[in-house]
């Protein structure tokens, strides 16, 4: 029989064709699992990003909106200190307290250099020191006012001041060195009328601040805060100001840790973009100018409107803006889009590594298939296959699905890599879950505190169904989940009644904490006995204590005697209270009455009172600085003129039905613009011994509601 001889590919052709076959197979079936890995790895990656995009601008809005809200409280203290200023000067022109004798302000000095002093300047020499002995005379008092407050904001406050209408001006610092009379004069000459502090106020007759601008002595950017001061006929008699130093605002506004490359800035009203030196101060720069072409026109435009958002800028930088009230700075947050896909590039790294993995496997593979086809391919297509359909499963959103490992090979360590991409992932999700619970929980919790809040408050009206000889209604709409404002009224005795109506500054939970406090102390040290005066005193030595937070709140706290209508009332820094004559049929503001400063400002404070008489038929309205100041989208407040407008309109209305009225056009007013201030309201009407029906009948009232 005749013998044949082969070589290997000739004596096993059909084991070649097999080999082919199951190569081609095998390439096959690789090429659509790396296909499905990568379409599945892109769908998670892309995923992932717009997640982490989405979140990163509600931080960013977050973080921005807190920080303004930061800011607009630390420049609260100056304003507040300003408002001080200006009633205190009024007070001393109206006579209240009456002056001492203290010795005359002096021109500056070169031996009060670093140390507090007062020191007097004229407008110009046509004014003589006689013509203006007596107003320095009084004007001395305020030395007792500005020496605490320079000392507890040394580092902040450059000096304080006041420039009067007749010419002649005191300030308070320690920078004598830096303005002793010139040779061969004996006083300081400065025509303040021209200065920006002085023209601002002139020009608004508002308190508020200036624009940024570089101080004359060389002390670096400052900006003024600035008020009028009225006399004693509430005439224009002055502008007394405070010099703040731009970089500890700075300091205090923008130094936050963002992470790198991530920072804040300040831009002004103007369009100045105030940034850090490296010697510790400021600078200006404008916006336009410098930061323009990187940031793009569109998102600086938004920034000098004072819009509040999130924006990406041509270069790939995300800018988060708002605008900070009480200066009309904006506050910008730059944070770079790659510090927020940072979390992605691990994401990046591990797809990468898990691709070379995959081509190292892809060129083993081939070449053992090469070398044993069948048995290769029998152990290297299930678990491809099997591996396939479990990225299919976790790519269709199963994150608590693993993929089977079989092999500790290529193909088991890619599966690895798809375990842990998705226990990562599944770990990301629950951790936003997390926040977005915890988030859920305060926002429950917080409007538990306003529960509580409005449930201390009196809420049951009438308050005293047998008591006739008055009727009374109060309201208090917080601005956020809780406010700082609070109303109440008691009886001391059967014959005298505390009212009391409180604005604590500041807002949120610290607000409302501080107010429940006051109300409580109030209340307690009331029900003891004695003045409004020496009630206040007692509370504001309480609060000084421990005030770590440096909150204060103003209180308007009045004791009517129900059986002669009297009412001595103490008022500390609050609003004057509005009062309806019946023989009138007009409300009018009580503006005789001493305003002291606010309770929890100092330590010690002496509080003076006063008094007035409500005839029966007469009514009383108490109000906090949240219904004057509403404001609407055109950035208009709403004014004492239109209260009083709307008192009258509404006047002859139950006491219920006149805070209603009111509310419905402060709201009306406002048209949907955010309200940025607790709103609170007391109405009392005053029938005396006559009683509840007698009196509403004389008032042209009708029924009780």
């Amino acid at each position: 029989m005749l013998q044949m001889k082969y070589t290997d590919g000739q004596r096993h052709p059909i084991r070649k064709k097999v080999r082919g076959m199951v190569l081609v197979i095998s390439l096959f079936a690789l090429t659509l699992a790396i296909a499905v890995g990568g379409i599945s790895m892109l769908r998670i990656h892309k995923n992932n990003e717009t997640a982490l995009r989405k979140q990163m601008e509600q931080n960013l809005t977050t973080i921005v909106t807190s920080r303004a809200a930061m800011a607009e409280t630390e420049l609260g203290k100056y304003v507040i200190a300003v408002q001080i200023f200006s009633n205190y000067l009024h007070e001393l022109y109206s006579g209240h307290p009456a002056p001492e004798s203290l010795d005359l302000i002096q021109p500056p000095n070169i031996k009060n250099a670093n140390r507090y002093a007062m020191q007097r300047l004229f407008r110009n020499r046509d004014i003589s020191l006689e013509d203006v002995r007596e107003e320095l005379l009084l004007l001395a008092h305020m030395e007792h006012l500005w020496r605490p407050v320079m000392i507890r904001d040394a580092r902040s406050i450059l000096s304080v001041y006041y420039a009067t209408k007749k010419g002649v001006g005191i300030t308070y610092d320690r920078y004598s060195q830096m303005a002793i009379p010139r040779e061969g004069d004996t006083e300081i000459y400065y025509d303040y009328f021209n200065a920006p502090w002085y023209l601002r106020v002139m020009r608004t007759k508002q308190l508020g601040f200036t624009d940024v601008y570089r101080d004359s002595f060389g002390r670096g950017l400052v900006v003024t805060c600035s008020a009028p001061v009225y006399d004693e006929k509430n005439e224009f008699a002055g502008v007394v100001a405070m010099d703040i130093q731009v970089s500890v605002l700075y300091k205090a506004i923008v130094e936050m840790d963002l992470g790198e490359g991530a920072f804040a800035f300040l831009v002004d009203k103007e369009g100045n973009l105030l940034e850090a030196t490296e010697n510790g101060g400021t600078s200006v720069k404008n916006i336009y100018y410098s930061y323009a072409k990187e940031i793009g026109y569109k998102v600086a435009g938004r920034i000098l409107r004072g819009k509040t958002g999130v924006s990406l800028a041509p270069n790939r930088v995300y800018y988060g803006y708002t605008t900070i009230p009480a200066t009309g700075w904006k506050l910008c947050i730059r944070v770079p889009e790659s510090m927020v896909l940072a979390p992605m590039e691990s994401v990046k790294r591990g797809v990468v590594m898990t691709a070379v993995l995959f081509f190292a496997a892809f060129l083993v593979i081939i070449w053992l298939v090469a070398m044993e086809s069948k048995k290769f391919s029998n152990r290297l297509t299930y678990p491809i296959i099997a591996l396939k359909k479990d990225v299919e499963k976790i790519s269709n959103g199963d994150l608590d699905y693993r993929a089977n490992v079989y092999d500790n090979d290529e193909v088991g360590d890619l599966a690895n890599e798809f375990n842990r991409m998705a226990t990562s992932l599944k770990n990301y999700i629950q951790d936003f879950a997390a926040i977005a619970a915890e988030r859920e929980r305060i926002r429950t919790e917080l409007n538990v505190a306003a529960q509580i809040q409005v449930d201390l408050l009196p809420c049951t009206f009438p308050p005293f169904p047998d008591r006739l000889e008055f009727d009374i209604y109060a309201t208090m709409t917080p601005a956020k989940e809780v406010g700082g404002d609070f109303y109440d009224f008691f009886f001391i005795d059967n014959d005298h009644l505390a009212l009391v109506i409180a604005d604590v500054s500041g807002k949120g939970m610290p607000a409302a904490l501080f107010m429940v406090i006051t109300r409580t102390l109030i209340k307690n040290r009331a029900q003891m006995g004695g003045k409004p005066s020496e009630i206040l005193e007692a509370v504001n030595n309480q609060l000084c204590e421990e005030n770590g937070t440096e909150l204060f709140v103003t209180v308007w706290l009045g004791i009517l005697e129900i059986s002669t209508g009297k009412v001595v009332a103490c008022n500390a820094g609050h609003e004057y209270p509005v009062v309806r004559r019946m023989e009138t049929g007009t409300y009018e503001r009580v503006k005789r009455a001493v305003n002291n400063p606010a309770v929890a400002t100092m330590e010690g404070m002496k509080y003076y009172e006063s008094s007035f008489f409500m005839n029966p038929g007469d009514s009383l309205f108490l109000y906090t600085d949240g219904v004057v100041e509403a404001t609407n989208a055109e950035y208009e407040i709403y004014g004492r003129n239109r209260m009083t407008e709307a008192l009258n309109r509404h006047g002859v209305e139950p006491v219920e039905r006149l805070l209603v009225s009111l509310k419905r056009e402060v709201d009306a007013f406002a048209g949907g613009a955010p309200q940025f201030d607790d709103i609170t309201m007391l109405a009392l009407q005053y029938y005396g011994k006559r009683g509840l029906a007698d009196g509403r009948e004389a008032a042209g009232k009708g029924s009780r509601r």
